[in-house]
């Protein structure tokens, strides 16, 4: 392979991983709001931390955020 090819690979590559991060920024904030809704509901947190994933300490930041 030359550098020519190698540099296009590692461009094509960022570029892909720049979507990916934009794509999961995206799926994170739908979640959190999701969390933030769900709570407004009476949801209790440990409820939504358990279907989340997220641990309960970060699920009560996520509801104070709101």
């Amino acid at each position: 392979m030359d550098s020519r090819t190698a540099r296009a690979r590692l461009d094509a590559a960022v570029r892909e991983r720049d979507r990916a991060r934009a794509d999961l920024d995206s799926a994170d904030r739908a979640l959190r709001d999701a969390i933030r809704i769900a709570a407004a509901a009476g949801v209790s947190q440990v409820e939504l931390a358990e279907l989340s994933g997220f641990h309960r300490n970060t699920v009560r930041r996520i509801v104070a955020d709101d």
